[in-house]
């Protein structure tokens, strides 16, 4: 019986090994950056960490890599209302944790539908998009139908209550909308828009909500208060320094000052135990990742594919940003986690379904290139 290497071979060829590497030293980062906290924590998450990225990348990024991202299409607007279908039943079953309820008990874990609609939401978009291609750009008529989709799971994500990731639904949206092209008067009129919405935004806020904001705007008022968290997160990355205490040093963590170290504030402990050279290096390599998302996008095989590409690579991009924002004090606390870094199953399933859909994009690039050479050497 003869056995043959070619499929092996072939797989091996389409296969995005950039990508991979990228993502490897992301988790790699984030594994490390738990394991040097795990004696301040009830538990060694990093070990849990490792697992759920094992499982993630098997159950999740794997499949999504090979299963045509073509019918992700056909079956847009049924993952769309799966992914609403889910935050109507979290606000109505949901576990209740700080107030809030975002998390579906699932028996072994606690799931978080809300990281699960980005990635609906932007498949949803990029089917609409590529369907309804306007070449003389969206106005606010033709935005009516996108303002509804983007709206609806907004808020149901703000009832939960959870500001920061329904803004990041917004954020996500918002880039791949002016991706596609908006006439300069539909920006000017939706910038009027969120202006003149801002009180009534303020308004319906819950109360945590409009401290975080003030603490951002007024944090030298109250020390002790509701700013401890963000202003000892601050002092733990300047105490890194250029290179850093160290692995296991960072004295405002280990002494739990920065709480929540593990998950909103990983970054804080990274950057106290490896400094500025450290947290240079980890934004490199997300940056590194961002450009790689983007080349996908540029030369993916079809509009549907670029559009998913970019909807991806603005998950991270958004997520990378605010999260950084926040451990320095640029923008307000709202909960956003860094990807693949920050501990958490639902991040990282959320990520490996945006890595899963960004390789299924290259390698489904490389199949087509590969048969067009093919194709021209007969």
């Amino acid at each position: 019986m003869k056995f043959t290497t070619r499929p092996i071979k072939s797989f091996a060829f389409v296969f995005d090994w950039v990508l991979l590497l990228l993502v490897v030293l992301i988790a790699g980062i984030g594994i490390i950056n738990l394991t040097s906290i795990a004696n301040i924590l009830p538990k060694p998450l990093h070990n849990t960490q490792m697992l759920w990225l094992g499982l993630g990348f098997v159950f999740v990024a794997l499949p999504c890599a090979l299963f045509d991202y073509r019918h992700y299409a056909r079956f847009g607007n049924i993952i769309y209302g799966i992914g609403i279908a889910f935050l109507v039943i979290v606000l109505i079953f949901g576990t209740e944790f700080n107030g809030s309820k975002r998390w579906l008990n699932m028996g072994f874990f606690h799931m978080q539908p809300s990281e699960l609609m980005k990635v609906a939401m932007v498949i949803f978009l990029a089917k609409y998009f590529s369907e309804h291609e306007h070449r003389q750009h969206y106005n606010l008529k033709t935005l009516l139908p996108v303002f509804a989709a983007i709206g609806l799971p907004m808020l149901l994500i703000f009832l939960e209550p959870d500001l920061g990731t329904a803004l990041l639904v917004g954020l996500v949206a918002g880039i791949m909308t002016l991706f596609e092209g908006v006439k300069k008067k539909t920006i000017a009129a939706l910038v009027c828009i969120m202006i003149a919405s801002a009180p009534l935004a303020w308004t319906v806020m819950h109360d945590y909500q409009r401290s975080r904001v003030l603490t951002f705007l007024q944090i030298e008022e109250d020390p002790y208060g509701s700013d401890w968290q963000v202003k000892n997160s601050v002092i733990a990355v300047g105490s890194g320094g250029l290179a850093g205490r160290g692995y296991g040093q960072s004295t405002q963590v280990q002494k739990g000052f920065v709480p929540e170290p593990e998950n909103d504030f990983a970054l804080a402990n990274w950057a106290e135990e490896y400094g500025f050279l450290g947290v240079l290096t980890l934004l490199m390599i997300y940056f590194m990742l961002l450009m790689w998302a983007i080349y996908i996008a540029w030369t993916a095989r079809d509009r549907f594919g670029m559009l998913l590409a970019i909807g991806m690579a603005t998950i991270i991009f958004w997520q990378v940003l605010v999260n950084t924002a926040m451990v320095v004090r640029w923008a307000p606390v709202v909960g956003i986690t860094l990807p693949l870094i920050s501990y958490g199953g639902s991040s990282v399933l959320c990520m490996m379904f945006c890595i899963g859909i960004l390789m299924n994009v290259s390698i489904h690039r490389r199949i087509s290139q590969s048969n067009r050479a093919a194709a021209a050497l007969k």
